[in-house]
């Protein structure tokens, strides 16, 4: 029964944070009242999707800046997301695909990369938008993990190499590798690797996911977080 749910990398990291709020979230369908930041991370996705498109279709990177239309409570974001595709485009790279949707049947998983980037050597190079202030790339390890099974599910013949975030307001990249296969431009600024013992802590987690399922039983997490959960009310009505 629990094998029927497709998982994604917002699935698992709920579960991870609290298995009751994965319940209220997945199997109840309850679904969260956006707030300010998730309206913000909305906001600034649809815009670097936005830039990449024209980007892709030819349009130079200062003619688009010049012309694109925003908040101005976003400026910081905008001038993050300039340096990041001046960076692209300055370093020989090129736009591979843009919020792309993929499903693995194989994983059982599916999730929308934000954008992959290709290097001189046809290997790959996923980045993820966060909008948040900058984090250590641990936080993002078990994501980063999901995206590149997603994408060498889709195109196996291409080598996901690298994996990163990007922190669009200060304009901070945290990258690692997969193993030490990359000689890139953005390898300079990676102090970590993502390797096997990365993809166990994934499986690991997958197959907890799925036994709390099939039992039915899904603990609360108590903590600092507890007091901004969406659930808080009906979570504290069930203990």
């Amino acid at each position: 029964m629990s094998k029927e749910m497709t998982l994604s990398k917002s699935k698992i990291n709920t579960f991870i944070e609290c298995p009751r709020k994965f319940k209220y979230r997945y199997i109840d369908e309850i679904t969260e009242e956006a707030n300010e930041y998730m309206l913000l991370g909305t906001e600034v996705h649809e815009i670097a999707e936005e830039i990449a498109g024209e980007l892709m279709e030819g349009n130079e990177i200062d003619d688009v800046f010049l012309n694109l239309e925003y908040d101005e409570k976003l400026e910081d974001h905008i001038r993050g997301l300039e340096k990041f595709f001046k960076d692209i485009y300055s370093n020989g790279y090129e736009i591979f695909s843009v919020e792309e949707y993929i499903v693995d049947d194989e994983s059982n998983m599916n999730g929308i990369v934000d954008i992959v980037i290709k290097n001189s050597k046809d290997e790959l190079i996923i980045f993820d938008y966060k909008t948040g202030k900058p984090r250590n790339i641990d936080k993002y390890k078990l994501e980063l993990c999901v995206y590149k099974i997603l994408l060498e599910s889709k195109y196996p013949n291409l080598n996901v190499v690298s994996a990163g975030i990007y922190f669009t307001s200060s304009a901070v990249y945290r990258i690692a590798n997969f193993g030490s296969r990359s000689g890139d431009y953005f390898k300079s600024q990676s102090k970590d690797d993502i390797g096997d013992g990365d993809f166990d802590y994934v499986d690991a987690v997958v197959d907890n996911l799925y036994e709390t399922i099939d039992r039915n039983y899904f603990k609360k997490e108590k903590g600092f977080l507890c007091r901004y959960c969406f659930y808080k009310e009906m979570c504290d009505e069930d203990f």
